[in-house]
């Protein structure tokens, strides 16, 4: 196991581990997966020493991908204080070489490799990687990054989580002021996120004067699921449409018109409520701007791991 490569996904809430092999046949197979609650640990370092130390492993290289920003070699996680370089991981377990990425830009790379059936179909068509292609979605924060067409491909990571919210329903406008009051700053990701599905909850219950049945984000899925009369079933369906503007939004900014990609723990969670919504409506009708939209295929990632496939397969193929 000495020729694995480690590789991470470090998201805001979980951090999960794996041993990367090219196999014969010149795909990748993960193996010795393991999952860590990151507020239990004060630094990366110790997720890894701990890993590699249960696992009795010493591998030569290494890839992560950070829910955050690069800049240089070193990544600044935007919902934890962590900062890890590439240098730091060298010196401290003597890798042979590290590669530290924004997680988006592993998911996007994971999405060009996986095959169809890892996908479900929002909108049809087959996503071209011979345009630009955006890659989105909530999880602890709010992640977006543009694959750009090339040999090989160019992928830009992005901070688009934290542009502005913009609401397009009495309802949201509603919920925005309501968050406004409260925050100095509703970005997207304030409520298009794992916790921004509860502060949409918190806020349509004072909103519609109900009383607040849930009292953390992972119950309201189940509680959208149980009553579809439900406060908790009307934000998940808010919650969808306010995807789908801010995914239109970003195909118009970086001009996406090979697909959009969305992923993220929260949009598998969501997904089922998405034909209820009016995402396709709300994606789609732009003004002046519909035109553009109106052959853009959407579709959700579905397959698990696919940032730790991207990972891997960055620091496999590249020299």
């Amino acid at each position: 196991m000495q020729s694995s490569i480690l590789v991470g996904d470090v998201g805001g809430t979980n951090c999960r581990l794996a041993l990367a092999e090219k196999t014969a046949f010149g795909t990748i197979e993960l193996h010795h997966s393991e999952r860590f609650s990151v507020n239990q640990y004060k630094h990366f370092h110790d997720v890894v020493h701990e890993y590699l130390i249960s696992k009795k492993v010493k591998p030569k290289q290494a890839a992560f991908a950070f829910a955050g920003p690069k800049f240089d070699d070193e990544i600044r996680m935007t919902n934890v204080d962590w900062m890890v370089s590439e240098n730091n991981l060298v010196n401290e377990f003597g890798f042979s070489r590290a590669v530290v990425l924004n997680d988006f830009v592993a998911m996007a790379n994971g999405a060009r490799v996986i095959p169809d059936d890892g996908f479900e179909i929002l909108i049809p068509g087959k996503v071209n990687y011979n345009k630009p292609v955006a890659v989105l979605g909530p999880g602890t924060g709010l992640g977006v990054s543009c694959v750009l067409p090339g040999r090989p491909p160019r992928i830009i990571a992005t901070e688009g989580g934290h542009s502005s919210f913009s609401p397009q329903s009495e309802l949201e406008f509603l919920i925005l002021e309501y968050w406004q009051n409260k925050i100095s700053y509703v970005s997207s990701e304030t409520l298009i996120s794992g916790p921004g599905l509860f502060r949409i909850y918190s806020a349509l219950c004072i909103i519609l004067g109900e009383k607040a049945l849930c009292t953390r984000e992972n119950e309201i899925v189940a509680a959208a699921e149980a009553n579809p009369n439900s406060v908790a079933r009307q934000s998940v369906i808010i919650f969808c449409n306010m995807l789908a503007t801010f995914s239109g939004n970003i195909a118009f900014t970086t001009g996406a018109t090979g697909g959009v990609v969305l992923a993220g723990g929260v949009t598998r969670h969501i997904s089922p409520f998405i034909p209820e919504s009016n995402f396709i409506q709300r994606f789609r009708v732009r003004g002046h701007g519909t035109w553009f939209m109106q052959e853009i295929p959407v579709r959700i990632i579905k397959a698990h791991f696919v940032a730790l496939y991207g990972a891997a397969e960055m620091i496999m193929n590249s020299h």
